[in-house]
């Protein structure tokens, strides 16, 4: 069984320079707006918010270098 794209949850982002940003809409309802940078390690680090329930935030990180 195929999924209609349309249903799919909303996404974006953008990359400048070692800043990035991005949105993404899960399946199970919440928005999360993540905001980081690339560090001087190569790893990406920042913090998210989940834009349906504000009080709700976090900080990330990868292990992965980029």
């Amino acid at each position: 069984m195929q999924r209609d794209r349309s249903s799919r949850p909303p996404l974006e982002g953008s990359v400048d320079g070692n800043n990035i940003y991005f949105v993404v809409g899960w399946n199970h309802g919440p928005v999360g707006r993540y905001t980081g940078v690339r560090g001087p390690d190569g790893r990406l680090s920042g913090t998210t918010v989940d834009l349906t329930n504000p009080s709700s935030q976090a900080s990330w990180y990868t292990q992965r270098t980029f």
